[in-house]
């Protein structure tokens, strides 16, 4: 369920013609869910990839603040350190990235690839 409050959102349900939810929340279809244990950028993380089942849901995700919102507060919330938005072109939106909120892009001005992304993270113990 994803919050109906900016334009993407309201876009995305429009053709739909979905009924508000509880709390003008929408249901958003099927999200699927990767999960690593051991990321090969940084073994010591693992990662969960969540990926949009449609391009039109990816496209909705990739303009709407309100869908940056609710994985950027999982990320938080569960002490991730990294969260990045898949969107429909070369680059990746970083939301959130040792516990800041962030509007970067991989690969960006600080960031040359995945790589260098997971370098910036805290060391783990073993």
């Amino acid at each position: 369920m994803v919050g109906v409050d900016d334009d993407a959102m309201r876009e995305f349900a429009q053709p739909h013609d979905w009924e508000r939810a509880e709390r003008g929340k929408i249901p958003v279809g099927y999200v699927y869910l990767t999960v690593r244990c051991a990321t090969r950028w940084h073994p010591g993380y693992a990662s969960l990839d969540f990926t949009a089942a449609t391009t039109g849901m990816s496209l909705a995700f990739e303009r709407s603040a309100s869908v940056r919102a609710v994985f950027t507060g999982l990320t938080a919330a569960s002490g991730g350190v990294c969260c990045v938005l898949d969107t429909e072109e070369a680059t990746r939106q970083i939301c959130w990235l040792n516990g800041e909120p962030t509007r970067e892009t991989v690969p960006g001005c600080r960031f040359a690839d995945y790589r260098a992304l997971a370098a910036s993270w805290p060391a783990q113990e073993p």
